[in-house]
């Protein structure tokens, strides 16, 4: 039997645990530790860890102070819910499976998104969790404005990802 994610009570957070995937959206400070941790099976002998963080400068904007994440969160979950699925499918020897996100202001160096995958081999989860990134970043309703030295706009970045989507759509 799958153990629950250790929760703290209290918090802003839309959570979805589902026994081997993990799925948060959440203002909280993102819990690196315990979701390597929880990732561990034994069944597994890799565990891959992707920890995005905030870093002081984009694409032509030196001297970043500020990201505000905002998200639709009941889509997101369902967006990320869908990833995991399809990540399972295209590798199901994954074991444990966590997509986490951050909203709110953040500042250089904090944690916006964790994405952790265990599998029996390193190949695997390598290549899942690096498709679970791409996928948090082209498919999940989560919006980033940046905040810098000269001014603050909303960011566009996006990434096209193939292999992940629905079935009936092509690409994506």
């Amino acid at each position: 039997m799958a153990q629950a994610p250790p929760f703290s009570t209290g918090c802003a957070s839309n959570r979805q645990f589902t026994g081997q995937d993990w799925l948060e959206v959440t203002t909280e400070e993102l819990p690196l530790g315990l979701v390597a941790s929880w990732a561990v099976a034994p069944q597994c002998g890799a565990l891959v860890l992707f920890a995005g963080t905030v870093r002081d400068h984009s694409e032509g904007r030196a001297g970043v102070v500020l990201l505000e994440y905002e998200a639709y969160e009941s889509a997101a979950l369902q967006k990320m819910a869908e990833i995991a699925a399809g990540l399972r499918r295209r590798w199901p020897v994954v074991g444990k499976l966590a997509l986490l996100h951050r909203t709110g202001p953040l500042r250089p160096t904090d944690t916006s998104v964790l994405v952790a995958v265990s599998a029996p081999h390193r190949a695997e989860a390598f290549e899942a969790a690096r498709c679970g990134i791409d996928a948090i970043k082209s498919r999940v309703p989560i919006w980033k404005r940046e905040t810098w030295e000269g001014g603050a706009d909303w960011s566009a970045e996006a990434c096209q990802l193939e292999g992940l989507a629905p079935s009936g759509e092509k690409g994506a």
